[in-house]
């Protein structure tokens, strides 16, 4: 195929014409961006934008134009799907990078970057070790998060987590889980409410995570006996702890100041909750088993052994039922022997009475 000078000529101009008017005649996508939303003042950062080959590339912060300085790096390269791929970045943040970044003047869609001026900490009520919280069955609970250190000007926002699920103000029941900000209150803890929980600091412009504290809330034993127990000698007596906990406590028994240990005399049962040594039996039960009795619950992580207050338990003679009936008996008769001497005595002394009335003629 041979050149003439015309032809050169005629392809170089339709070739200018088409670079002058490609970008306004050629739908091109918008830019799209990924990098760094929140950074620390200090750390390094990078914002990357990919965004066709006939848009111009011109860097901009807040509407002002950027070039290679000593405070920003700034890289292009073309892919191999017609996409230019420009990267700014710099080596250490401060508030002077916080700001809308676009890296061409023909769309309006920005990345937001916000620099932290400070470190932030995030401190919790722990009761003790690593994250532990105790909670006591049925009273009020109190989880707190604070932060420490200088806050600079960005808005923060607290979430609260129970595992990987949100907690807001309970909507069942309104009154037993309240959400505010920074603390969470569960009004009558029970064994249900126990586990996992994560306060999270977040910046409130782009939900970015600056700072969190676990918890791992655990519930105190919780052990309860009746005040009083009646049997009758000889008997088999079912005694049961009302015992609550997570991690799941461990049951032990007392007697006055004895501990009590599995005997042919003495047993321990599950109960329906399935929480071993639940339950005290003693068959039979003996006139020496009077007195009182004591359960302890401990756990895993809370060592302190929970005692529940004393249970007396009362034990009658196997007869006492019958001589309350023999005294009633007892009192029957007499009074049946009262009432038929009475009746006696009183026949008798009509019949003479009438003796004495009867005239001759009689």
């Amino acid at each position: 195929m041979c050149w003439n000078p015309l032809s050169v000529v005629v392809c170089s101009v339709v070739f200018c014409a088409l670079l002058d008017f490609a970008p306004s005649g050629v739908l091109a996508d918008e830019p799209s961006y990924e990098g760094n939303t929140t950074v620390k003042e200090g750390e390094p950062f990078k914002i990357t934008c990919r965004v066709s080959v006939f848009q111009v590339i011109k860097w901009q912060r807040d509407g002002h134009n950027l070039v290679p300085d000593e405070h920003y790096n700034i890289s292009e390269d073309v892919t191999s799907n017609n996409l230019f791929v420009s990267t700014i970045s710099a080596n250490s943040a401060s508030s002077m990078h916080t700001g809308a970044y676009r890296c061409t003047t023909q769309y309006n869609k920005f990345h937001v970057l916000y620099v932290v001026t400070a470190d932030v900490t995030v401190k919790a009520n722990y009761d003790y070790g690593e994250n532990y919280r105790v909670g006591q069955y049925k009273t009020k609970l109190l989880l707190h998060c604070s932060i420490e250190g200088n806050q600079d000007s960005i808005k923060y926002i607290w979430k609260w987590f129970k595992g990987d699920q949100e907690i807001s103000s309970d909507d069942d029941t309104p009154h037993h889980v309240e959400v505010k900000e920074n603390e969470l209150v569960v009004n009558r803890f029970v064994e249900s409410d126990a586990g996992p929980y994560t306060c999270k600091l977040l910046n409130s412009n782009n939900n970015q995570v600056l700072g969190s504290k676990s918890f791992n809330v655990i519930l105190k034993p919780y052990v309860k006996l009746p005040k009083t127990a009646t049997y009758i000698e000889g008997e088999k007596m079912e005694l049961e702890c009302i015992v609550f906990g997570k991690p799941t406590p461990e049951v032990s028994w007392r007697f006055e100041n004895n501990t009590l240990f599995p005997s042919e005399h003495i047993k321990f049962l599950a109960n329906k909750r399935n929480i071993s040594n639940a339950i005290l039996v003693l068959d039979p039960i003996t006139m020496k088993d009077r007195g009182n009795f004591y359960c302890t619950g401990k756990n895993s992580v809370f060592l302190d052994p929970v005692v529940s207050d004393p249970s007396y338990v009362r034990i009658k003679d196997k007869m006492a039922a019958l001589w309350p009936f023999l005294g009633i008996c007892a009192e029957v008769i007499i009074l049946c022997l009262i009432i038929f001497i009475y009746e006696k005595k009183r026949n008798k002394a009509e019949f003479e009475e009438s003796d004495t009335d009867q005239g001759p003629e009689t």
